[in-house]
């Protein structure tokens, strides 16, 4: 299983490394307009956004400091940016070391090079920033919304069941050495071994703090210790 998660770690290093590039040299949006899911369609349960209306949000790489309209498609994982003339495109997801912090809550985004818990597949997709950005292990959630087909009714005692968007529960993770973004294990002595230069020292620090893998409160905790390793 270590050298599967290794193998597969390092196939993401190489396919995305090449991709993600400095912001400076490369367009804020991505080429072409994107589509805008209907949210008047009353047949489909739930939405693909995190919030359905585009709210103020700065980017980072943008140096005047100007005020976007943005929203986040967790489905699709994309960051609409809602234009002045009403287009809707994607944020360049490819670039590097990019936050996205919408004004509402001071809510942060970064995109990442992670390994999805799901499939084990590289892929590059946003997460909240939960602590601090420039910290070598930041603890970041994934946001995830899920899509459920429609359902007809197998006999005439049944009933249809609608499509749905039903957001799930988020997912921590860390990055690892590499940068990669790794979720956090649920078992102790898994996130232990998922730092085995400091396992000893991580999983005593778990015990005598009485940390919970379940609480994002502890969470924050666990990586602040970790980033002093």
């Amino acid at each position: 299983m270590i050298k599967s998660i290794f193998l597969t770690t390092m196939a993401l290093m190489l396919s995305l490394s090449a991709t993600a590039q400095d912001p400076a040299r490369q367009n804020l949006t991505s080429p072409g307009l994107i589509y805008a899911f209907d949210l008047n369609d009353n047949s489909i349960i739930g939405t693909p956004y995190i919030e359905n209306d585009f709210m103020p949000g700065k980017i980072s790489a943008d140096k005047d400091g100007k005020l976007f309209s943005l929203r986040y498609n967790a489905f699709s994982d994309v960051m609409e940016i809602k234009k002045d003339n009403n287009d809707i495109e994607a944020l360049n997801k490819d670039l590097l070391n990019v936050t996205i912090t919408f004004s509402k809550g001071n809510k942060a985004y970064r995109a990442y090079n992670y390994v999805d818990s799901d499939t084990k597949n590289g892929k590059r997709g946003y997460f909240v920033v939960l602590s601090d950005a420039s910290s070598k292990k930041p603890l970041l959630a994934k946001e995830v919304i899920k899509f459920t087909e429609k359902k007809k009714a197998s006999s005439s005692y049944a009933k249809t069941k609608p499509a749905q968007y039903k957001r799930k529960d988020d997912v921590y993770y860390t990055l690892n050495d590499k940068g990669i973004a790794i979720k956090i294990p649920s078992k102790k002595k898994d996130i232990a071994k998922a730092f085995p230069k400091h396992s000893k020292a991580i999983l005593d620090f778990i015990k005598s703090n009485k940390i919970k893998t379940s609480k994002k409160e502890d969470l924050m905790k666990l990586v602040d210790y970790i980033n002093t390793l």
